[in-house]
């Protein structure tokens, strides 16, 4: 891993996912009628404060490209670094997306989180009851086939 930037890891890559599939997530409750103003007040609020840690992401980008005198239209960082160290030897390399560890890191957990769901869906459910039979009926000495 590599330090960088605060506020563009794990956490902010789930968040602005998030926020972009709010609106997505609304239109089936168009679809049932149960959306409300206040619900897509609400996603505009993420939508523009995703948009907003986007843009500076982008801006930090291009401030760095601008006190470094670069004058290319490439970004400056760690993943193009080591994607200049690998091209030669593997210009398919995972090490060339840094990004790659966060998106994969990001998928373990949500895939970890929807594995316990089951878990616990599946443990919570009460036992079967057992069968009733009716009074007078002695169970003992009856025999099952196998």
């Amino acid at each position: 891993m590599f330090a960088g930037l605060p506020g563009i890891g794990v956490g902010t890559l789930y968040y602005v996912l998030v926020a972009l599939w709010m609106p997505i997530r609304e239109l089936g409750s168009v679809v049932r009628g149960t959306s409300s103003l206040s619900r897509w007040r609400l996603i505009g609020t993420q939508i523009f404060y995703a948009s907003g840690i986007i843009a500076s992401i982008a801006a930090a980008d291009r401030i760095m490209m601008w006190s470094l005198h670069i004058q290319t239209k490439t970004s400056v960082g760690p993943a193009r670094w080591i994607h200049d160290g690998f091209k030669n030897n593997a210009p398919q390399s995972i090490l060339a997306a840094p990004i790659m560890a966060s998106v994969v890191l990001l998928a373990v957990v949500l895939l970890a989180v929807q594995l316990m769901r089951l878990y616990v869906k599946v443990a919570s459910r009460p036992a079967p009851a057992p069968a009733r039979v009716a009074p007078g009926i002695n169970t003992e000495s009856v025999e099952f086939a196998e």
